[in-house]
């Protein structure tokens, strides 16, 4: 008789194969899953983190703030003029660019949220037309501005210029969501103090 292996132990040497690849490949998907899951909550970070670096270049540079605790964009006439809104609740804030002209009321730099899109937004012509930051699949839920320190060193305030930025919201994710909240903070270049 030659030694060699009965059906039996080959039945239990495939069997054990089969558990041991099982579990195996479980875990590989399971991996392969957070990983696209890690990706998308990277690319929304990247998102965000673009979004919020254009803002504050282009703010920290600009004069003139004005924030509005409603999201109505102001008139050529009051877009001109400071306005601090140091308790939050700002909806919109609008300001001059450091190569706007002062005396044309029609080339401020406006963000906003759009609140029928849930999309960041900039307008660089005091809101006649707007250009969405953030991609359409981030829902962007609140967008609030402080601004303290607006009014010239003239006025009498003493105070640098600073605006905060507050952001949350969400981004679909495979197997769901994933929720953000983004704060961020500003100070104008221009020595005012």
């Amino acid at each position: 008789m030659k030694p060699g292996f009965t059906l039996i132990e080959m039945m239990v040497a495939v069997s054990i194969f089969s558990i041991v690849m099982l579990i195996g490949v479980g875990a590989l998907l399971s991996l392969v899953d957070a990983n696209r899951r890690a990706q998308a909550i990277n690319s929304v970070i990247n998102n965000m983190n673009a979004a919020l670096e254009s803002m504050s270049r282009s703010v920290r540079v600009g004069t003139t703030y004005h924030c509005r605790t409603n999201a109505v964009v102001p008139s050529p006439e009051e877009i001109s003029e400071t306005q601090d809104c140091a308790a939050g609740g700002g909806l919109l804030l609008a300001f001059e660019a450091s190569d706007g002209d002062r005396s044309d009321p029609e080339d401020q730099i406006v963000y906003r949220l759009n609140t029928l899109q849930s999309q960041l937004e900039r307008s660089l012509d005091s809101g006649a037309t707007w250009v969405a930051l953030t991609a359409p699949e981030v829902t962007i839920e609140s967008f609030e501005f402080f601004v303290i320190g607006s009014s010239p060193l003239s006025a009498g305030d003493a105070i640098q210029p600073r605006v905060l930025m507050k952001i949350r919201g969400s981004a679909p994710v495979p197997g769901g969501s994933t929720n953000f909240s983004v704060q961020a903070s500003v100070t104008q270049r221009i020595i005012d103090i």
